[in-house]
């Protein structure tokens, strides 16, 4: 007779407890909570087709985000934390908006940041120190917001 299959050990996740979220899912957060539907421009978001080809978002060679512009362009509600996980991003501009609620503190995780501009939205509240870990950064633009702090 054939013998039966050793039975697998059971193991235990070796995933870390870090975002596991891809580009393309961490845009389709942002989208939900900035109210995408109503952007005036939102071409190919959450289609099938390839995020990096969605309107404002430009990729490296292997689709990681690396700039995302969505000035202008009626995105109102907050800024979700999965935002920190695009972390291959240089460019960030959502000026002239409608976000409001404070600015995440995670913005700090974007490392290579050169270009934040936030400015002409509704933010609140403390602007968050973990602006001081982006070392790269050579233009921040908060101004025409609600924001304390040095």
């Amino acid at each position: 007779p054939t013998p039966l299959p050793t039975p697998l050990t059971t193991q235990q996740p070796t995933h870390s407890t870090t975002s596991l979220s891809t580009p393309r899912d961490i845009l389709g957060i942002i989208y939900t909570a900035t109210n995408g539907n109503r952007w005036n421009q939102n071409d190919k978001w959450l289609t099938s087709a390839n995020h990096c080809t969605w309107d404002g978002v430009l990729c490296n060679a292997d689709d990681e985000v690396t700039k995302l512009d969505l000035r202008s362009n009626n995105v109102d509600g907050t800024l979700p934390e999965e935002l920190g996980d695009l972390n291959k991003l240089t460019r960030l501009y959502l000026h002239d908006n409608a976000l409001r609620g404070s600015i995440v503190s995670e913005i700090g995780q974007l490392t290579n940041l050169e270009i934040l501009y936030l400015y002409e939205n509704a933010f609140t509240g403390s602007i968050p120190s973990e602006l001081g870990l982006l070392t790269g950064l050579r233009y921040l633009y908060l101004y025409d917001n609600t924001l304390s702090g040095p």
